[in-house]
């Protein structure tokens, strides 16, 4: 450090053509009064320095972000002028940002549907599956009849209502059934109708059912009414319609209900306010004679609709294999991945929960898969009956 001071000191000491000795007495004088000798004779370098550069009317360049200013005035730094040589850009400077945002853990699928599904399975024994928030639960409701016909589970699992007729013909009427777990069987209501869409369906609080009831003379039907059987005191409550609501299904908040006539969905409030009504005439099926019109499901705002072609059957098609947007009469795609759709019900955000012959999916309104989960062992063979949040 001697050595440098030394040689710079020198240096100095060679511009004696400049103004600068002046100026190298007053430093030596100031350093000397506060004792930093060695910093005054940095300082004196850095100034002679400065001077070899203007020796001989020589002007440097000046660097990169210094402003040149006229001689006698002070020289001040400028801020550096953004250029891509000088300063990091923006973008540069967000890498490490970036970079930490890649360490965050990717969110990971659920490993269970959230909420609670209820499955019904009939075989020789009638079973229901309730998988509440991955947990499978199975409860027995006795053996099945011969001639035991459209058997449908209360929203809560409670409960089987079935209709058990004396023929086996969707014309002729018979005895609706509600069959308690461990397989007590009470007969609630006779001469119910059962054909098609128009069994029996249970209301949200899964306590009543609506049904059709024939009167009967003999073999002969001479009359038909449709209302609601309380299955707990056995009240029926005729609400004078004058036909069965078809394929009628209720959204999971009870808010909202639909049903169809012809090929046009109907969409109504819990009093039967009609909200709105959706034709099915431009759906690509009914160009083939098989309208959507067998309704499973309706989201809880009441703006789509899960459903499956009609047909013939006497029996109540389960199942749904279409989304319908009932304000925009569009189509809701569910992505080609999501093979052999069995079933589809909402969730209170209006995406989908998805049945598949193996596996249950989580789809957007857009398509997106969210999540893909193998169905529980437990309700292999049975029906989605019913999806509940919470």
């Amino acid at each position: 450090m001697n050595d440098l001071n030394s040689r710079l000191t020198g240096l100095a000491d060679e511009m004696t053509d400049t103004d600068y000795t002046a100026l190298r007495a007053r430093v030596n004088s100031t350093a000397r009064r506060l004792g930093h000798r060695r910093a005054a004779g940095t300082s004196v370098a850095a100034l002679a320095l400065v001077g070899v550069a203007t020796i001989g009317g020589l002007q440097l360049a000046p660097q990169a972000g210094l402003t040149p200013t006229p001689a006698g005035s002070s020289s001040v730094a400028s801020p550096p002028a953004p250029s891509a040589s000088a300063t990091p850009t923006p973008s540069a400077q967000a890498t490490p940002s970036t970079t930490a945002t890649t360490n965050v853990p990717p969110r990971s699928e659920p490993s269970h549907v959230p909420g609670r599904l209820v499955y019904l399975r009939v075989g020789a024994e009638i079973e229901v599956v309730t998988v509440t928030d991955g947990v499978a639960r199975t409860t027995n409701f006795g053996p099945r009849k011969f001639g035991d016909q459209v058997a449908a589970v209360a929203p809560d699992g409670s409960k089987v209502a079935l209709v058990h007729p004396a023929k086996s013909i969707s014309e002729y009427p018979g005895d609706l059934v509600i069959v308690q777990p461990g397989g007590k069987r009470k007969v609630a209501r006779q001469h119910v109708s059962w054909g098609g869409g128009n069994g029996p369906v249970w209301m949200p609080d899964s306590r009543r059912l609506l049904i059709g009831v024939t009167t009967m003379d003999g073999d002969t039907a001479t009359g038909q009414s449709y209302g609601y059987l309380d299955t707990v005191t056995g009240g029926y409550d005729d609400l004078g319609l004058d036909r069965f609501p078809t394929y009628l299904s209720w959204a999971a908040n009870g808010a909202y209900r639909v049903h169809a006539t012809g090929d046009t969905l109907v969409i109504a409030r819990p009093d039967g306010r009609v909200v709105r009504r959706t034709g099915l005439a431009g759906q690509p099926e009914c160009g083939r004679g098989q309208c959507p019109f067998a309704v499973q499901a309706i989201s809880d705002d009441g703006r789509y609709v899960a459903t499956a072609m009609g047909n013939s059957d006497p029996k109540r098609v389960t199942g749904a294999r279409f989304v319908l947007d009932t304000v925009t009469g569009k189509r809701i795609n569910v992505p080609n991945s999501v093979r052999g759709v069995t079933e589809i019900f909402f969730r209170p955000d209006n995406s989908l929960v998805v049945q598949a012959s193996d596996r249950l999916y989580l789809v957007d309104l857009d398509g997106t898969v969210t999540a893909t989960i193998d169905r529980p062992d437990p309700t292999n063979q049975a029906d989605l009956a019913a999806y509940h949040a919470r």
